[in-house]
């Protein structure tokens, strides 16, 4: 019994208690689900060269498909949003979690590029909304309406949890059973437990009333203005993070760090992500997400500088600072600019917002890798690469100071 239920009638500590428990549930299961999309994303690398190894197809074809992946996620994630406000979402969700686990078992009998691309690729793509941040987020929002970053932080840290532990059990698959068993073992998670977890414990999102509705998945009760400054804040942000990171280890490299001594750094940045992704939540809760984006700002700032400083002065200290700085200028903008959208839209409407700026994010990351390799294949060094993302970091964070002035006009 906590403290806040003491002095209660007993009908009303009663209900405290299941409140809390049903909470509790909710959490959890949401936790278990970003762990499962967590560990469809990051297993690929492990896919990949168990597929060279049996088929020689090219690397470039066997990323296509996961290209393929990203891209038709982020693609068809304003319309799945919009349908969430608008149908029964833990049915829509339940469905999407069949399509993902039908696609992810149908892989195994791919014999061409051009099926895996369209079984892994377009229909995995499609799927993947079960276990999207952005339709797991709209869920929590409805329940936790008091401290919900926090429980939106709680439940990203799932993804970052499943990378650690899950990604060995993986590779033991694959080498114990071989690739197909792999993905048999991801698709029947998907599907049987991302179903289930949907279908019987998760909340429904909020429906729009027909007054709200509008006319499509665009017409969202939110100012153009303010629309478009948030989908710019997600994609500078996405595409300078995973431009960064796709990066560092190169990067490291580059500028003269040795690779086993930045793989340890990279690791332990990994650790101190983990704990951002947790603690930006509650900050966002506690302080609001403006002062959070402050903290993130440094972040940017320090990433940058400790990469000057070391590329000009050839000190290796100061650029191992930019791996654990770069995740806190960016690792939980996701948690960070959810929490905004949330103080700014209405709950009915949240997912539609969400659904929309999963499409800015979703491009950022396929845009950024590309632009650092082809920025850096044409100078032949970083700087050129660093330039467009420092220039990129400002407009992220303009964009952000843009919709946060809308929003408090709107």
């Amino acid at each position: 019994m906590t403290a806040l239920d003491q002095g209660l009638p007993a009908g009303l500590k009663t209900r405290s208690r299941r409140i809390r428990l049903a909470k509790t549930i909710r959490l959890a299961t949401a936790f278990i689900l970003m762990a499962i999309s967590g560990l469809i994303w990051t297993s690929f690398s492990l896919f990949l060269v168990a597929i060279e190894g049996e088929f020689h197809w090219s690397r470039a074809e066997i990323s296509g498909a996961f290209s393929v992946f990203a891209l038709t996620s982020a693609l068809t994630a304003p319309a799945f949003g919009y349908a969430l406000g608008r149908w029964d979402s833990r049915r829509l969700l339940g469905a999407a979690s069949l399509v993902l686990g039908l696609a992810l078992c149908g892989t195994t009998l791919v014999e061409t590029p051009a099926a895996y691309w369209i079984v892994f690729g377009v229909i995995g793509g499609i799927g993947s909304h079960c276990t999207s941040s952005y339709a797991v987020f709209a869920v929590l929002a409805g329940r936790f309406r008091e401290r919900p970053a926090t429980a939106m932080a709680m439940a990203d840290a799932g993804s970052s949890f499943a990378t650690f532990l899950g990604l060995p059990l993986i590779h033991w698959i694959i080498v114990d059973a071989g690739w197909r068993a792999a993905y048999l073992f991801l698709g029947c998670t998907a599907a049987l437990v991302g179903g289930a977890l949907h279908l019987l414990v998760m909340d429904p999102v909020r429906r729009t009333p027909p007054s709200q509705q509008g006319s499509g998945p665009f017409s969202a009760k939110l100012p153009l203005a303010l629309l478009l400054a948030l989908a710019a804040a997600y994609f500078c942000g996405s595409a300078v993070y995973q431009g960064l990171i796709t990066q560092q280890i190169a990067l490291l490299d580059y500028y003269g760090v040795a690779e086993s001594l930045a793989v340890w750094v990279v690791a332990a940045a990994g650790l101190l992500l983990f704990i951002w992704r947790l603690g930006s939540g509650y900050l966002c809760d506690l302080w609001g997400p403006g002062k959070v984006m402050t903290i993130a700002a440094i972040g940017i700032v320090t990433t940058f500088a400790s990469i000057a400083i070391g590329a000009t002065f050839s000190a290796p200290a100061a650029l191992l600072v930019f791996p654990l700085a770069v995740g806190i200028a960016f690792g939980g903008q996701q948690v960070l600019l959810a929490a905004t959208v949330r103080l700014m839209t209405h709950p009915t409407a949240f997912a539609s917002i969400l659904g929309i700026c999963r499409l800015a994010s979703g491009i950022g990351m396929a845009v950024g890798p590309l632009a650092a390799g082809y920025a850096y294949d044409s100078s032949g060094g970083y700087e050129i690469p660093l330039i467009l993302f420092a220039t990129m970091s400002v407009g992220h964070i303009v964009a952000y100071m843009t919709a946060a002035s809308f929003g408090r006009k709107s």
